[in-house]
């Protein structure tokens, strides 16, 4: 009776509009009342816990990096790269955003992010070179949802965080599903562009590519110093964040000085009410989870899934219709502070690996990015683009096909993201 009152609560709550933070406190604070003898100070003691942690210090600090990178001129660089690089194949300009984004995300750990430093820049353009605007828009924003799986991760932190998982080995877990995501994207993207007739990009020189990667170096060296330093076990991930704000901060005020200290200002400003928000999650989640710990939900939803199938297959697929129908509702980061704690314990049952589950989860949540009502990469591919949602999201079908299908190979294959542990 307590979990149903529990669940309704929190659906009634979110329905109606109340921030998921405060939905999810309100409902675990009245059943704590209501059907336990529990002393009010053990669920603030919950909460505590969930921010006292080195780790989640990281999530503030990929932030900044992220508003920093969008704004120091290195998001232009890689652009720049990658126009090089790629910009002269069919459907060169959307080629340009899917590898674009790829190097941002080894940057800044974030979805939206991503979509609004790559988008903003090349939507236009894209616009003016033929491509349909919809299209470029719905490109840019499932380009984004690689921001959360190709590390660093900020999502890879959080789960780690809630679920006890190494980060660094997430983090190396994820390289191989991230770059396959942005595969798939080139290959759609190149399909779609040669049945519309899409102008290719006339090829750059040997010595426009050869300055355009020199103008871009210091940007290009960040992600080897990032993820250089934790694989090497220089550092953490959470000061490779802190690196990566600093290095950032530098080479946009001092080397490519096109930031000034009022624009880093505003940056931290914007990174602090995000990270307040965040942060208010992370704690009212810790408290809704050790209810459900220690009522045994986890142990009872196992027996139900059990009583329902013991094939490990057909298991893995409820897991992800699942999780990919939450992320059409939830923001990624509130999806991971409830489900993992409460799916974890049932996915070992069936002898998944944690590492590989928190893959699944972070694509399943990542596609949600794109996927109405909720779908924030859209909303904001939609804002850059000027342009009403419905113009986007009509664009959506293939590429979200493209999504699914590598998270199937992701599912059913977990050598794909284990074999570099």
């Amino acid at each position: 009776m307590d979990i149903l009152l529990l669940f309704a609560v929190l659906v009634l709550c979110v329905t109606i509009g109340v921030p998921i933070g405060f939905a999810i406190a309100g409902a675990t604070f009245l059943v704590t009342v209501a059907f336990t003898s529990m002393d009010l100070t053990t669920m603030a003691a919950y909460c505590t816990s969930g921010i006292n942690s080195f780790p989640i210090m990281a999530v503030p600090f990929f932030l900044l990096a992220g508003s920093i990178m969008g704004t120091g001129g290195i998001a232009r660089r890689i652009v720049d790269v990658s126009m090089c690089l790629v910009g002269h194949i069919a459907g060169g300009l959307g080629a340009v955003v899917t590898v674009a984004s790829m190097f941002f995300a080894a940057l800044s750990g974030a979805g939206m992010a991503t979509v609004a430093a790559m988008g903003g820049m090349l939507i236009p353009e894209m616009a003016k070179k033929g491509y349909d605007k919809g299209y470029s828009a719905a490109l840019a924003a499932c380009a984004g949802t690689m921001g959360p799986i190709i590390p660093p991760s900020m999502l890879f932190v959080i789960y780690g965080v809630c679920t006890q998982t190494s980060i660094s080995d997430l983090f190396i877990a994820g390289i191989v599903p991230g770059v396959l995501m942005g595969l798939g994207l080139l290959i759609t993207n190149t399909v779609i562009c040669k049945k519309n007739n899409i102008p290719k990009q006339e090829k750059c020189s040997m010595r426009q590519t050869g300055r355009a990667i020199w103008e871009a170096k210091w940007a290009l060296l960040a992600p080897v110093i990032i993820l250089g330093g934790i694989y090497s076990g220089i550092f953490t991930p959470t000061e490779s964040a802190a690196v990566a704000c600093v290095y950032c901060a530098v080479i946009s005020l001092f080397v490519y000085r096109e930031t000034s200290f009022k624009e880093m200002y505003t940056a931290l400003a914007d990174t602090a009410v995000v990270n307040g928000m965040t942060s208010f999650l992370l704690g009212t989640c810790t408290a809704f989870a050790g209810y459900l710990s220690l009522e045994q939900v986890p142990q009872k939803l196992l027996d139900v899934m059990m009583g329902i199938t013991d094939n490990k297959l057909l298991f893995m697929l409820m897991i992800n219709i699942i999780l990919l129908v939450i992320g059409m509702f939830l923001d990624a980061v509130p999806a991971i502070l409830i489900m993992a704690p409460i799916l974890l314990p049932v996915v070992t049952g069936f002898g998944i690996d944690s590492v590989h589950f928190g893959i699944i989860v972070c694509i399943n949540l990542a596609i949600g990015l794109v996927t109405p009502p909720y779908g924030c990469n859209l909303f904001v591919a939609s804002a850059v683009a000027e342009l009403p949602i419905e113009r986007v999201t009509k664009h959506m079908v293939p590429l979200l096909c493209t999504l699914i299908t590598v998270l199937i190979v992701v599912t059913y294959i977990p050598q794909i993201t284990l074999f570099l542990l």
